[in-house]
């Protein structure tokens, strides 16, 4: 199994391939870097399209020469050019062929906080059933760095605490460590009450004690299983708004943040609820969306083992 990292010709791509190195050196799989040429696809038998063709592909290649070049030499990795109708079925396809274990892509937009869904991430992620990860603008990590921790999203839910019992299989496989996080912002009922700090603080902990109740069984679950995280905690982080939610705790350079499926979303696909997209979008570490088939599979082998 691979890590698939789609690249573009003109586009920022060394915080993907700084993910990507990431995961394929915690999980010891071989990276695939990826550039799809979709345009004027499929090309015809005239010259003028030849020659256009020769000259994305051209173009394809050197990127792909440029974005490996600083890949350290402990991974090993292959470049592959894939001409498709769009840039999301290219990348999809590449994955089913290369078995991936993990998809990755860049942030859309300009620089800055958080993570953007650009029209291709956007497209893979209500079309794939294998996890994709996604990096912020100037995402980076030290050289040999590896994954330190999976912090998982819990929302309170049946699927939710699937994906956290997932998270730790996969951050035992890393030999990272789990945390469990709840996410808050401050009820605007309090704010517009002008209700002090005080009132709001004891809301807060009524949370983290109701979170830390129902991760209980979860906590002992992971702890029962075959293959225990370096690592488990539970963290709960509020905030007057979801980018001061998420930075009320503390973040390590080489962690990411696993993101579920909605439950209302279709079958073994990725849909965003409101809230794991505010989360996405604010989030200061690497976000890994994963499907409910991914979730699923995550599952079925934390309790086999």
């Amino acid at each position: 199994m691979t890590i698939v990292v789609g690249v573009a010709p003109n586009h920022q791509s060394e915080a993907a391939i700084q993910l990507g190195v990431l995961l394929a050196r915690s999980y010891d799989r071989e990276l695939v870097v990826a550039s799809i040429n979709s345009v004027a696809w499929p090309p015809s038998d005239s010259r003028v399209d030849t020659e256009y063709q020769t000259f994305l592909i051209k173009n394809a290649r050197a990127a792909l020469d440029e974005a490996v070049a600083g890949v350290p030499s402990d991974i090993r990795v292959r470049t592959v050019v894939r001409g498709a109708s769009s840039a999301r079925r290219g990348l999809l396809e590449v994955c089913a062929e290369e078995e991936a274990f993990r998809l990755v892509v860049g942030s859309a937009g300009e620089v800055g906080d958080g993570i953007k869904l650009g029209s291709v991430s956007f497209g893979l992620l209500q079309a794939s059933e294998i996890p994709v990860a996604i990096a912020p603008h100037g995402f980076g990590v030290a050289p040999a760095a590896r994954l330190t921790r999976v912090t998982a999203a819990y929302s309170g839910s049946d699927t939710s605490s699937e994906l956290v019992l997932g998270g730790a299989a996969v951050a035992a496989d890393a030999g990272a460590g789990i945390r469990i996080a709840s996410f808050h912002t401050r009820p605007r009922a309090y704010a517009a009450a002008g209700v002090g700090f005080q009132a709001e603080d004891q809301v807060i902990a009524e949370w983290e004690a109701t979170i830390r109740s129902h991760t209980r069984e979860i906590l002992s679950e992971i702890e029962q299983s075959g293959r225990i995280p370096e690592s488990i905690e539970v963290v709960v982080g509020a905030g007057k708004n979801w980018h001061a939610a998420l930075r009320a705790v503390e973040w390590q350079s080489t962690e990411v943040l696993l993101l579920g499926s909605s439950s209302l979303g279709p079958l073994a696909r990725i849909s965003l609820g409101s809230h794991a997209a505010k989360i996405l979008r604010t989030s200061p570490v690497p976000v890994v969306l994963v499907p409910r088939r991914a979730t699923d599979d995550y599952l079925a082998r934390a309790r086999a083992e």
